[in-house]
């Protein structure tokens, strides 16, 4: 199965908070998918939590080679294939802000998963995704249980 994998879900493993979902995903036999946006969201957020500070004040104090030399956060993106943002997930995802009143990157995201035919996307922010998705018919996933369910 193809699951698209929201930064959401990789930050909070980081942060060592709901590990369970991103162990249960890398361990499967799913294939597991995410794009740009994840990326810089997921580096944004895990130079604040390594850094303990402003991504911005690491940047200024010239710090951020440093922690990404030292903790190699890429690794992680290892277990995941990059799908491109073209033309057309923008498109797509100017229409998809309208019609949900989303932020640019949510909607670059659901953009995204909808044009790769991807038929689920874990994501721990329901708030922002849990109706869209129904709507577009993407199985929203925050649990083990949910991807159980889906086999």
């Amino acid at each position: 199965m193809k699951i698209f994998v929201d930064s959401s879900v990789i930050v909070e493993y980081i942060k060592g908070n709901q590990i369970d979902l991103l162990e249960n995903l890398i361990s499967s036999e799913n294939e597991l998918f995410v794009n740009a946006i994840v990326y810089s969201e997921f580096m944004f957020y895990y130079l604040a939590v390594i850094g303990e500070k402003s991504p911005l004040t690491l940047k200024e104090n010239k710090l951020v080679k440093s922690i990404i030399e030292k903790h190699k956060p890429i690794e992680l993106f290892q277990n995941f294939q990059t799908i491109p943002i073209d033309y057309e997930v923008i498109n797509l995802s100017y229409d998809l802000m309208q019609k949900y009143n989303f932020l640019p990157n949510d909607a670059l995201i659901l953009a995204t998963v909808k044009i790769s035919g991807i038929k689920y996307l874990a994501s721990f922010d329901e708030n922002d995704f849990l109706l869209p998705c129904k709507k577009e018919k993407i199985k929203f996933v925050k649990t083990i249980s949910d991807i159980k369910s889906a086999w």
